[in-house]
């Protein structure tokens, strides 16, 4: 009899799981043999040996889960057939990468044929039950698993009925099997006592045996399938026979397996149960050996060792209670379970919401109420997703080191609204630690070494569980359920990942995360190929992130990463910090070749040259290499170098947080000012918006304190205006010095920041609260500190009402170089405010310590009076931007000193006043790249080289050296502290600045009087060893000025001068020798102060900067070769 037609239609659930199947596989296969990407719309061509696979690509993802449509085979003859059967895709993909028909080849063939099998069988089988979307019912929705996984529903040892009876995929629940052993035959481990007292009673109820039949005996759930094995295993039957064991049948409260098969939930207790399996479960058999439970339960100790930590990550994580086992060798791994406790909300398995629905194909998170209609609702779920799945593990792993295995799998996601609303990880038998990051957090836990990983190794599996396996699949989920492309998406996320105000050492690993270039990906296929399947091989993938963070993002976060890795080699190079073992240069001065081998990763090489001043060595920018291609991750670099580094952990630790932070810093200012021309800017702007920093300290933008928020809002690069907050502070607390009133506050200086208006309203509101104006000092405080430092450390005072907030006034300000001084916008001739700032930048705390302030309208009456009277210093027009008021406050209670200086502030002359028809530029300006020009570039070509280089050692070199050879006074000229004024370019003279802890002297070597200084604290001198003004040593002096004015100023300037505009560095330095000994040979007093301070011995002290904040201890400055060494034959005519 003829079968009706309709008999005829091929299955539709079959048919939905094979076509799943074979975009499964054939999206492995691309992943793993590195081809070209497909395109949407072409046909792709997989070659399989002879023949090849004709795949139309109907979407292409840049996650790789690629859509397919109707699939051709083409012969060696040339003719073509439709491939619509993935059992015999997955046949030829296996022959043809393992041509040689090995056993490890045919066994693996086997299993995956009977993977899909299992597949296709279980899809039919559920078809036709009614969709179960609690948490549970989508536990046992996996009917394809793992979608780069070839052997995903593969199980070795399961028969059909054993599917039918345990499988989850096929709705199974069942009862346990138990047995009940003397405890003296139980080995067990617990993640604390208290995890132990509540197991036992719970294991009890499950088992629904009652205490008496239990005694004093230890019930251990058992599968029933292994049950079944161990009945007849020769060691369980002896012990049953002796009485020390009994083997129940199946009996308590009925559990339901888990994704993984072998876990079961135990709903009445809350409970999963995660029970050995002797079948071959993908790659390996699914039993628990001794170490893998030790594993989990080290994990679960430590994550108990930082609670705050792990609470504050903002994640809910299933900890494991304890494990037990049988003890005999032969039955621990068959018998060991490991209870785990159940989610305290309601949970949605993660792989469950992204698997297809075996009817259609449509995933199922589309009928979780999740609004995925469109580009924009799949938009806003993936930045649910990102606050809610992305961030908290990043945020664990930051602060604890913690890496959770968080593949699909292992994370569950609460919803609301359908929308993410809670992450839930389990499993801790995959956690990885970067044992020195949990080392800082509890030093006195002892980590077990089973879950001990080095910084790199950890970061790359929390990488590859929670971005690749789980990310990559939730957008393109997302994106298919919307009907959304996949592209945008991955922007969303990357957007709101840069976005995310995060503490430093997070949003390190945010940009870290954004800026690589690849992401590593288990190659499943390959590694069972090559029977590594428990050990697999990894290859690397194209990041969707940093594609998605955008070009102008990502090229500013590589340009940041190059300048600052760069940076940091030079450093240690140049302090010795590298042993010989690890470096090795080759070639001459002008052309050095480095060749960096760290104990673990790849080798390093990079192109440098030796500078003529000091013998520094400069990194050719862009040459630093890895792997063939350029450093970009500044943090990646100095982990490779840290082993062989000197210095402890918690200083290593700290470098590498400002570091970090430097690079993301850096980056983002120079996307901001990406294509802004600084040449036409006024000072002011021009001083705010230069984005380099530091040229030396690889630490130039650290910026520690601030987030993101707070650094655009703050940094000086991004000219956002800054309001001060002003407070009065009772004179019991604060105390005032000022050039133009002896002992207190100028009010005709206060006029000029506040206008008439703003003063009265503040003195109502010191009378409103019950004080009198006279009584109090006025200061204002940058709103950064007031908002994270002052508000709550003055709340007592506040309520005695000797503190009292006065509001913000008219005028607005902006933060120039160094952060915490702002210039005054809404009246540029009115004076700047240096505030104190609880932050650390390259290396130092920004406060004001309190002598400081009092001493720096003092130092500058002092030195102004000192420059009027020298006819030298008075005729070159050298200007002082004296700080004219200082006002600390200092707060009872504060033993700590954590406190001092928080709370001052400094008034600092301006420049504008004093400029006429001249224009002025910081000295940072002059080694700045504006565009692809130099800064100084129509300068240069307007006046000359050589001429310009004569004119600007004139103004800038001779009035700091005169100063320090004749009067005896240091100042520390470095770029920052400098001001270069000109007309078209032509250097007139120059400005200094910086003076209330930037002097220093000696005595008895002043030909005049002395000011009258506040004396520095002893905390003070304990803690900031270098910071003071009166020395005893000549060369401490000396090199106070010459490190400064001629290491980190005019050394750049000549290395930039030869490197941008062919004037040779030697040269420059024989036109700065040349333009001292000129000045000492017309200036008998300067000869004489050259010779006293040594200012041409063969070799000055130049400070660590690396050293000082990897290895304080060792930190005590290195001799380097003298520039001014040329100098001495004409001192000693």
């Amino acid at each position: 009899m003829m079968r009706p037609l309709t008999d005829l239609r091929p299955d539709p659930v079959a048919a939905t799981c094979d076509r799943m199947a074979i975009e499964r596989l054939l999206n492995t296969w691309l992943r793993e043999t590195a081809g070209a990407a497909p395109v949407a719309g072409a046909i792709h061509t997989l070659v399989l040996g002879d023949e090849a696979v004709l795949a139309p690509c109907l979407r292409a993802s840049p996650a790789g889960f690629h859509t397919w449509g109707p699939l051709r085979l083409r012969r060696a003859d040339g003719r073509t057939t439709p491939l619509d059967d993935p059992a015999e895709l997955a046949r030829r993909m296996v022959d043809a990468l393992a041509p040689e028909a090995t056993p490890v080849r045919e066994a693996t063939k086997r299993r995956i044929l009977d993977g899909l099998d299992r597949a296709r069988d279980h899809a039919v089988a559920c078809a036709g039950r009614n969709p179960d979307r609690s948490p549970a019912g989508l536990e046992q929705s996996l009917w394809h698993g793992h979608p780069f996984h070839p052997l995903a529903k593969s199980v070795d040892g399961f028969t059909q009925a054993d599917a039918a009876a345990y499988a989850p995929e096929r709705g199974a629940t069942f009862a346990l099997r138990w047995f009940l052993a003397d405890p003296d035959l139980v080995a067990s481990q617990w993640r604390d006592a208290g995890a132990e007292a509540a197991t036992r009673p719970a294991l009890v109820a499950l088992s629904g045996l009652s205490p008496e039949r239990i005694g004093g005996r230890w019930p251990i759930p058992s599968h029933p399938w292994q049950a079944a094995r161990l009945a007849a295993d020769p060691t369980v039957m002896a012990l049953i026979t002796e009485g020390r064991l009994e083997l129940t049948p199946p009996c308590g409260a009925s559990v339901r397996p888990t994704s993984s098969v072998r876990t079961v939930f135990c709903p009445s207790e809350n409970l999963f149960l995660k029970l050995p399996i002797a079948a071959r479960i993908t790659n390996f058999a699914r039993t628990n050996s001794r170490e893998h439970l030790a594993r989990s339960l080290a994990a679960a100790r430590a994550l108990r060792a930082a609670p705050d930590a792990v609470a504050a990550a903002g994640l809910d994580i299933l900890s494991e209670r304890g494990a037990l086992a049988l003890d005999r060798p032969e039955l621990e791994a068959i018998t060991g379970i490991l209870v785990r406790e159940g989610p305290s909300r309601k949970a949605f398995v993660v792989a469950g919401l992204l698997e297809p629905s075996p009817r259609d194909g449509r995933p199922i998170l589309a009928e979780m109420g999740c609004d995925l209609t469109g580009l924009g609702e799949a938009a806003a779920w993936i930045e649910a997703y990102a606050r809610v799945a992305v961030l908290p593990p990043l945020r664990l792993f930051a602060t604890t080191g913690i890496g959770l295995e968080a593949h699909a799998q292992n994370s569950l996601l609460a919803l609301e609204d359908g929308r993410p609303a809670r992450l839930v990880v389990r499993d801790l038998e995959g956690v990885s630690i970067d044992a020195a990051i949990f080392a800082r957090l509890a030093p006195d836990h002892g980590l077990d070494p089973a879950v001990r990983y080095s910084a790199e190794e950890a970061w790359a599996r929390l990488v590859y569980y929670l971005v690749v396996n789980q990310v990559s699949h939730v957008v393109a989920t997302v994106a298919r359920a919307a009907g959304a492309d996949e592209a945008p998406l991955w922007a969303t996320l990357a957007q709101a990942l840069a976005a995310a105000d995060e503490a430093p050492e997070v949003r390190a690993l945010i940009e870290r995360l954004l800026a690589a270039e690849t992401l590593p990906a288990k190659a499943n296929l390959a590694s069972c190929l090559a029977g590594r399947g428990e050990r697999p091989d990894y290859v690397a993938l194209p990041n969707p992130l940093r594609a998605g963070r955008g070009r102008p993002e990502a090229a500013a976060w590589d340009a940041a990463g190059q300048r600052v890795a760069e940076q940091l080699l030079g450093a240690l190079l140049h302090e010795d910090l590298l042993p010989g073992s690890v470096v090795r240069c080759e070639g001459s001065d002008a052309a050095l070749r480095l060749t960096l081998t760290p104990s673990a990763g790849a080798p390093y090489n990079a192109r440098a040259r030796r500078m003529h001043a000091y013998g520094r060595v400069l990194v050719e920018p862009g040459s630093l290499t890895v792997a063939e291609g350029p450093v970009t991750d500044a943090g990646a670099f100095l982990a490779a170098l840290l082993p062989h580094l000197p210095g402890g952990a918690a200083d290593h630790a700290r470098f590498a947080e400002e570091l970090a932070r430097t690079q993301h810093n850096h980056a983002e200012a120079l996307v901001h000012g990406a294509g802004r021309p600084l040449g036409t800017l006024a000072y002011d702007a021009l001083e705010g918006a230069l984005p380099d920093g530091h040229r030396y300290h690889p630490c130039f933008k650290s910026r520690i304190g601030f987030s993101p928020a707070d650094n655009r809002a703050y940094g000086p690069e991004f000219g956002a205006p800054v309001h001060p907050v002003w407070i009065a502070a009772h004179r019991s607390l604060a105390e005032a010095t000022s050039m133009g009133v002896s002992g207190g506050q100028d009010p005709d200086l206060l006029a000029l920041s506040l206008d008439l208006e703003t003063r009265a309203r503040f003195v109502a509101r010191i009378v409103a609260a019950g004080g009198h104006p006279q009584d109090f000092h006025w200061l204002p405080v940058h709103p950064w500190q007031w908002d994270r430092v002052g508000e709550g450390a003055t709340a007592p005072q506040r309520r005695a009402g000797t503190v009292i907030v006065l509001g913000t006034a008219r005028h607005a300000y902006g933060a120039q170089q160094s952060i915490r001084t702002l210039a005054d916008r809404t009246a540029p001739e009115a004076p700047s405010l240096k505030l104190a700032l609880s932050i650390r930048n390259t290396s130092t705390a920004r406060t004001l310590a309190p002598h400081t302030v009092l001493n720096a309208p003092r130092i500058s009456a002092w030195l102004t009076e000192v420059v009027a009277g020298d006819p030298y210093l008075s005729a070159s027009g050298t200007l002082l931007l004296a700080e004219r008021m200082g006002v600390a406050v200092t707060l009872p209670d504060d033993p700590g000193g954590t406190l001092r200086g928080a709370l001052s502030a400094i008034w600092r002359d301006p420049v504008a006043p004093h400029l006429g028809d001249e224009a002025a530029v910081p000295f940072t300006a002059l080694t700045h790249r504006d565009g692809a020009d130099p800064f100084i570039t129509p300068w240069i070509a307007r006046h000359g080289a050589e001429p310009w280089v004569d004119a600007l050692l004139q103004a800038a070199l001779l009035p700091v050296m005169h100063l320090l050879l004749v009067q005896g006074i240091a100042v520390e000229s470095h770029q920052q502290n400098m001001v270069l004024l000109h007309r078209d370019g032509w250097p007139t003279r120059v400005a200094l600045k910086d003076f209330h802890d930037g002097v220093r002297f000696i005595p008895e070597h002043l030909p005049g009087p002395r000011p009258a200084l506040v004396p520095t604290p002893a905390e003070h001198a304990r803690v900031n060893p270098n910071s003071y003004v009166e020395a005893r040593d000549v060369e401490d002096v000396r090199d106070f000025v010459l490190d400064a004015l001629l290491g980190v100023n005019l050394a750049e300037l000549g290395w930039c001068l030869e490197r941008w505009f062919g004037y040779a560095e030697t040269r420059f330095w024989d036109r700065v020798v040349e333009t001292l000994r000129r000045h000492c040979a017309a200036f008998p007093a300067a000869r004489a102060g050259a010779r006293r301070y040594r200012i041409a011995a063969e070799t000055l002290v130049v400070e660590d900067l690396a050293r000082r904040r990897l290895d304080p201890a060792g930190a005590s400055g290195r001799r380097r070769p003298n520039p001014l060494a040329p100098l001495a034959a004409s001192l000693e005519a």
